[in-house]
């Protein structure tokens, strides 16, 4: 796990969400969920402010290289 999209997939794999109920809940589209996994783009201060609140992240965690 190197990524920030990667430890987001796996937050949301080990919560038993796909990426449509995980967008959702996030309020981001599917596409932008893909991207953000993919690397392909980084998540917004407002994804990372849900994924705080809504699932207790740690937000130092999806910054820390582990």
């Amino acid at each position: 796990m190197n990524s920030i999209g990667d430890r987001i997939k796996k937050i949301r794999k080990d919560n038993f969400y796909t990426q449509v109920e995980f967008a959702k809940l996030l309020g981001i589209s599917q596409g932008t969920l893909s991207d953000i996994e993919k690397g392909n783009c980084s998540p917004s201060f407002n994804t990372l402010k849900s994924l705080r609140t809504l699932l207790k992240v740690d937000l130092n965690d999806l910054f820390e290289n582990k």
